[in-house]
């Protein structure tokens, strides 16, 4: 049996209705009117709990309804039906409210503020280079990089031991 959502004034009346559409078209059909799928909540009190529960079990079976707790434990479900546009309630529009006239013309500052002045010019930083990094990028690097002669754009490292020491320290054991 394929999902279908109760065509119903209200998510109480969602829970008791057998008619039911599976898309738009078919609940404009039977609604003879334009229909909006909407999700309503209910929270039953104690007294119809267990009559609400049944329906409600029943339009789980269905598809159409989810079993929620609130933070006290108690009940709450969630109902998904067409209900027909002539029941969903809008807002009602708002009037545009008239702007009030300025009193003049305000001086505008935004060029001082992002703006150079004139005569005034940013210095330069020059950085300063770590001394700690110098040894890593100076022209000696011990011997172990040579340009290549066939391409000088190539670098050749000169890779010394047998790799299964660091730095040519070997470990006493």
């Amino acid at each position: 049996m394929p999902l279908q959502f109760p065509l119903a004034a209200n998510a109480r009346e969602a829970l008791d209705s057998e008619r039911g559409a599976r898309t738009i078209a078919e609940a404009r059909e039977l609604a003879k009117a334009p229909v909006t799928l909407v999700t309503d909540w209910l929270r039953p009190q104690l007294a119809e709990r267990e009559d609400i529960q049944g329906k409600a079990d029943a339009g789980v079976s269905r598809g159409f309804v989810q079993l929620y707790e609130d933070a006290k434990g108690n009940p709450v479900f969630a109902v998904s039906y067409w209900k027909p546009d002539g029941a969903v309630k809008t807002k009602p529009a708002r009037k545009a409210k008239p702007k009030p006239e300025a009193a003049g013309p305000v001086e505008d500052h935004t060029d001082d503020l992002y703006f150079n002045k004139k005569g005034v010019t940013p210095k330069k930083r020059k950085r300063t280079p770590d001394p700690n990094q110098l040894d890593l990028f100076g022209p000696d690097q011990q011997g172990a990089e040579h340009a290549d002669p066939h391409n000088p754009l190539v670098v050749i490292v000169d890779e010394e031991g047998d790799g299964a020491t660091f730095g040519g320290i070997e470990e006493q054991g």
